[in-house]
């Protein structure tokens, strides 16, 4: 798959290096302990889907700095709070949201038709993930970890590119599931 005449923009570097290091940070508890403490990992998750979906329609709202930034952050602690409180709901919308994004991200899908199957894919998904909570759970919790990891490493790392992001993910997911399925061996 040549992706070199692709015209994508991955220019993050608007973000800045503090949270840069703070969303790392929390793709590594994530992925490596995020079953484990699934409620406050549900909490981050339901808190960064918040974030990022209100930080795309703020800009449609106001123009105002402070808005700006205080819109996205608002809009994560409610979703946040809701999370905590709904479990299996919120089982079903990061597996869900998690499968989606990442199917969406790593292969680049922007034509509706593909677009549509991924969140179809996200949703059949999110289905078995409730049904199936701990397996999921573990795979979830890693793989959003890992998604956060390799987004913020290719802002970190100067010389990373595209084609990097999927063996990011995917080795950083991976590393995950395993660490979590050894150490949450006799959980519920």
């Amino acid at each position: 798959m040549d992706l070199s005449n692709l015209n994508i923009n991955l220019d993050f570097s608007s973000i800045a290096g503090y949270e840069t290091l703070i969303a790392i940070a929390i793709g590594v508890f994530l992925c490596l302990f995020g079953y484990k403490l699934k409620r406050v990992a549900f909490v981050i998750i339901w808190f960064a889907i918040g974030y990022y979906l209100m930080s795309l329609l703020a800009p449609k709202l106001t123009n105002d700095p402070t808005w700006l930034q205080l819109l996205p952050i608002a809009a994560g602690v409610v979703l946040g709070v809701f999370g905590f409180s709904l479990e299996k709901l919120c089982i079903f919308a990061v597996a869900a949201y998690a499968v989606s994004t990442t199917l969406i991200d790593t292969f680049l899908l922007y034509e509706p038709l593909h677009i549509a199957l991924a969140i179809g894919a996200g949703v059949v998904v999110g289905l078995l993930a409730v049904r199936l909570i701990k397996p999921f759970g573990i795979v979830t919790t890693a793989f959003s970890g890992a998604k956060l990891i390799a987004k913020y490493s290719l802002t970190a790392l100067p010389l990373a590119h595209y084609p990097s992001f999927p063996i990011i993910l995917l080795a950083a997911a991976a590393i995950g599931i395993l660490f979590q399925f050894k150490s949450c061996k006799h959980l519920n």
